[in-house]
Formats: structure tokens, C-alpha cells, sequence
């Protein structure tokens, strides 16, 4: 296939038309009545800088297939008490049960991160999960709309099964979520807080990163990332980010993540990803400064959205550990449908306690 035709490249030139409708609200330290910005503001790259990357792309390695699990995982319908399990489904998208509640993060069951069916990034393995094998959802987590977090077509797919599923997003989302048919939605700001239940109390929280589903409403909605909060010891899905200063932000505020999911892929090349797309050593130094007692890498080897290699991502993260000087066993990258019994925080905040 020709440069000038990569599926990063084509998929790009269809979606110059159409956008989202644009956010309307008050201005405020990251919305300037029109576009969000970053808390440390990052230019966005012009589609000539897009141009310039993919003209001058190295040749890469061809990505394989790969197996889904051998057994599909077992999954318990509702978890109580101090439990926290954790299955990786893909990509972003992540079962966490807790509390009574079961939540999924940026779900995508598609073939491809695209809007259409037939072009676009399409996944080297299957769903860890099935769709049909998931527990009840209760709460849906969108962080941004990107077409790899924000999947229509998926959404329509839980709508008619968990019509009662509630979402939680960002500023500006919710229109364009309510067209898969999913109607319980709410749009939050960074720092805004929502009850869950009596236990569990969900907070927006900033990443740096970007959003746009076409070349003309860049920045025009809210990404966000999302902290659980409980007497357990904060549970953090920052969604897709680059490496800032919102960790150190998201720690102060909530103290030792007890789970941390960290974005791991999508980083080459550095010129081009780094201010929106954490590499394996940025995902550590997160995890280090979020003081995160398990850390899962998330958000590579599905689908080939950059220029490392299918398997670059773990290994990275293997050295990278190394080098920062973090046992292994504290941060690790999953498999498709892996299934992961998460403990308290050894210290762990008194029950009426919330978030400082």
C-alpha cells in the first residue's frame, strides 16, 4: 500500500466533513467560549504537520493477528464489600465492578476505529470480553470522542441491552452520545464530582490530550479523565493523555491511587504523539507520581494507530520499569479478557472520609 493511502491517511481525508456541535457555556480557565485547552496549553498540529508525518513514515513491520483468550474470563455478576475487579477488555475499554456497580470505560467492540465499517484502523485481536458475556452495566465512562473511545456503533449495541445504562462525560458530548440511543447522560467539567452511590463517588479529572471527530471541531468538547473514589482507595481511568502536570494534580487531591490504568501505545513518532500520547517510560513516571499501588497498561497492540511496532509497547514498558526502578509486578500490561482482583490500599481512608 502507497504512503499516501495508509489508513491513518484515509481515514483522515473522510472525516474532514461533518463535525459535533460545538460546546456552549462560560468561560473558564481551560474553555475560552469556543475551544478547551490543555492546563499547560499545547499547539495542536496543523494538517500539514499530519501531512509531514505521513509522507515520511519508515517502513513498519506488519502487524499480525492475534488469539483472543483461550477460556473467556470468569466474571462475577456483582462484587460488594472492599473488592475491586478489574478485566481488560481492550484498547481503553475496561470492566471495573466495584461496589455494587459495573462499569465500562471508552467501550469498543468494533472492527475498526473508524466511522464507517469498511476503512479505517481495524483490530488485530478479538474483544477480551464478549458483549454478550458482560454482567448488567450500570455506568458507561466516554472520556473523549475520539473514534477510538467514543464508538457509536458500540454504544447502540449496550443501548439496546442496558437502555438504562447511565454515561458520564465530558462538556459537549452528550448530543452526540444520545444518537446511539443512550439517553441517561451526564457532561462534566474537570473537578466535578457525582455520586455513584453511597459508597462510590465518581470525579472528572483534566488529561492532556484533545478531541475532535472531524478536521473542523477540534477542541470544541471536554476531555477528561475519571477518578473513583471510595473508602478502598481511589481507583484513576485517565482516558488518553499525554504526560503533564495532571498527575501530580489528580495525586494531590486524592492521594495513592489504589489502580491506576495508564495508557501505554500510540507514541511514534515522539515529534508528533508526545504531547498527547504517553510512551511506556512517561506511563511510569504516572505511575510513580501517582504513587499507584497496580498500575495496567492500556491502550495499545489493538489497533495500529502509529509507528512503533505491534509489540513495542510491553517491552518498553519492561525497560522502562527497569530504568525508573519499579518492580514489575506493580505495573503490568494485559492481555485481551486478563481479569485482575485488585487489593485495598494498605492504609485505606475511613469510610465517611472523601475525597480532600
Amino acid at each position: 500500500m502507497s504512503r499516501a493511502l495508509r489508513p491513518t491517511w484515509l481515514i483522515s481525508l473522510l472525516t474532514l466533513a461533518g463535525c459535533t456541535t460545538p460546546y456552549q457555556g462560560p468561560v473558564s480557565d481551560h474553555f475560552d467560549g469556543q475551544r478547551f485547552r490543555n492546563i499547560e496549553p499545547k499547539p495542536h498540529h496543523s494538517f500539514w504537520s499530519f501531512l509531514k508525518w505521513q509522507f515520511n513514515r519508515e517502513p513498519q513491520v506488519d502487524w499480525l493477528p492475534q488469539p483472543g483468550p483461550a477460556e473467556p474470563p470468569r466474571l462475577t455478576e456483582r462484587v460488594e464489600g472492599n473488592e475491586l475487579h478489574v478485566t481488560y477488555v481492550n484498547h481503553a475499554t475496561l470492566l471495573i465492578q466495584q461496589h455494587g456497580l459495573n462499569i465500562l470505560t471508552d467501550p469498543l467492540w468494533s472492527e475498526r476505529s473508524s466511522p464507517f465499517s469498511w476503512v479505517g484502523p481495524k483490530r488485530f485481536h478479538p474483544p477480551g470480553v464478549t458483549l454478550d458475556a458482560l454482567p448488567p452495566i450500570d455506568v458507561i465512562l466516554v472520556s473523549h470522542n475520539h473514534y477510538d473511545h467514543l464508538d457509536l456503533a458500540t454504544l447502540r449495541l449496550l443501548a439496546e441491552r442496558y437502555p438504562r445504562a447511565r454515561v458520564v462525560t465530558g462538556l459537549g458530548n452528550a448530543a452526540l452520545i444520545r444518537q446511539s440511543g443512550l439517553q441517561h447522560i451526564t457532561e462534566l467539567d474537570w473537578w466535578q464530582s457525582l455520586a455513584l452511590n453511597d459508597e462510590l463517588t465518581l470525579h472528572a479529572v483534566p488529561a492532556q490530550h484533545w478531541s475532535s471527530r472531524s478536521r473542523s471541531d477540534v477542541n470544541q468538547s471536554l476531555w477528561l479523565g475519571f477518578v473513583l473514589d471510595s473508602a478502598q482507595g481511589p481507583v484513576l481511568f485517565p482516558g488518553d493523555t499525554g504526560l503533564g502536570p495532571e498527575f501530580k494534580l489528580i495525586h494531590q487531591r486524592f492521594g495513592p491511587m489504589r489502580f491506576a490504568a495508564l495508557p501505554i501505545g500510540a507514541y511514534a513518532p515522539r515529534w508528533f504523539m508526545r504531547d498527547n500520547h504517553m510512551n511506556p517510560d512517561d506511563a511510569v513516571q504516572a505511575h510513580r507520581q501517582l504513587e499507584s499501588q497496580q498500575s495496567m497498561a492500556i491502550h495499545f497492540g489493538t489497533f495500529n494507530l502509529s509507528d512503533e511496532n505491534q509489540f513495542a509497547p510491553p517491552q518498553a514498558l519492561h525497560q522502562a520499569l527497569l530504568d525508573w526502578q519499579v518492580p514489575a509486578e506493580q505495573f503490568r500490561a494485559p492481555k485481551p479478557g486478563e481479569h485482575w482482583q485488585v487489593p485495598v490500599l494498605p492504609e485505606s481512608k475511613p469510610q465517611n472520609e472523601g475525597a480532600r
